[in-house]
This record gives C-alpha cells, sequence and structure tokens, in this order.
C-alpha cells in the first residue's frame, strides 16, 4: 500500500476556527516576530482548559510555511484575576496547579516543541508526576532542577516524549517541512534513552495504517 503524501489535517480546511488566526498568523510574518505571547488568564488555569492552545495549533497546520518558523515561540503568561498583570516565573514554576495546566497540553503531544520555555516543557510531559511528588527536585531558588526519577517514571516520560515526537511528524506530514532536526535537539536536550530512528519508526508504521487519534 503506497504511502499517504497528502496531509493529515486535525481540523478540516473548512473549520471556521481557522480563519480567525489569519490575523495573528500575517502579523507574526510580516513584523518578522520570533517570539508569540499567549496571555493565559489564571481563571482558564483553575478550569484546566487549553483550548486556547490546542486551537492556535490546529490553524496552524494550515499554515504549512509558518510551521518551522513558530516553533519553539509560545511565550506562555498567566494574568492574575483582577490586576490583569502577568505573574512572574518565580511564582507560577513552582505552583503544582500549572504543572497540571501544562500536562493538560498533552491533548496535543506536539504542543511541547512550540513551547519557548524548556521547563514548560519538561512540564507538559510530567507536571502530574510532579504535582503529585512522584518526581524527586533537587535544588531550589534561581538554579536549575535536578530531577530523579525510577525507571518505571522514566518509560512513561519516554512514552509521552515518544507521541509527542511522532504527532509533530503527524503534523507536518506533507507541508514540505521535515522536523527531524527539532525533534532530534529535543531528544538530545532531554537525554532519555529514545531516538530518532526509533521514533520515525513508529511514525511510519502509523501512517502505512492510515490511522491517527486526532486532539481531545
Amino acid at each position: 500500500m503506497p504511502i499517504r503524501e497528502t496531509p493529515y489535517y486535525i481540523a478540516p480546511p473548512t473549520d471556521s476556527l481557522i480563519k480567525q488566526y489569519d490575523k495573528l498568523f500575517n502579523s507574526f510574518e510580516l513584523e518578522n516576530k520570533d517570539t508569540l505571547i499567549v496571555e493565559i488568564p489564571e481563571e482558564i488555569v483553575e478550569k484546566g482548559s487549553v483550548s486556547a492552545i490546542l486551537d492556535l495549533l490546529k490553524a496552524l497546520q494550515h499554515k504549512p510555511h509558518m510551521i518551522e518558523r513558530m516553533l519553539f515561540s509560545f511565550k506562555i503568561n498567566f494574568i492574575e484575576k483582577g490586576t490583569g498583570i502577568a505573574f512572574p516565573e518565580s511564582y507560577w514554576k513552582y505552583e503544582r496547579q500549572y504543572y497540571r495546566w501544562f500536562h493538560k497540553l498533552l491533548e496535543a503531544p506536539l504542543a511541547i516543541f512550540f513551547l519557548e520555555d524548556d521547563d514548560s516543557r519538561f512540564y507538559t510531559l510530567a507536571g502530574d508526576l510532579l504535582a503529585d511528588n512522584k518526581l524527586e527536585v533537587k535544588g531550589d531558588g534561581e538554579k536549575k532542577k535536578l530531577i530523579a526519577f525510577n525507571s518505571d517514571l522514566m518509560q512513561i516520560i519516554m512514552h509521552r516524549l515518544f507521541d509527542a515526537c511522532c504527532w509533530l511528524l503527524i503534523f507536518c506530514h506533507g507541508s514540505g517541512f521535515n522536523p527531524k532536526i527539532y525533534i532530534e535537539a529535543i531528544l538530545a536536550d532531554l537525554d532519555l534513552p529514545l531516538t530518532y530512528q526509533e521514533v520515525e519508526k513508529g511514525f511510519l508504521r502509523d501512517l502505512e495504517r492510515g490511522h491517527f487519534s486526532h486532539f481531545h
């Protein structure tokens, strides 16, 4: 059976949400930006809603020439109720509620490839484990946190990372853009026993089957 070359769209081209983001994408492109500020109100975090990021990604897939430029560009600002002021990173990076919110982004596993902040990417993969004290965090203050975990937890995180990498390949399939170097960069950064070759093999297996799950 020949491998399909056309995209697997998460949202169909006729979906009304796609045009809603035209102005944002055009601005990002014309103004030659490299960071996209995404403001998330505190009450949205409390509800555990990640639809703003999911919808943005669904629309982005229909702008294939923009995908590479938007990798690692999303800067998340969490906005305090009542003041409209963004919380400092020193606050939300130590709050379990935010660990859980980032973990919700696994509803769209490839989201980790669009987050600018490396801590946020890790929270997406393991925020639930951090919030439940299943991971050991070493260090404090401004020092880089070292996180120790056993082999069972490593397998959980590695499986999530595998899905995220495969999803990026699905997302980019048929777009003319190969995200291999970015997947390799994430794998190197997280330093888990997972290779690009293993990811690609899994992706090609699913591609031959012609069936992928959708974002929630």
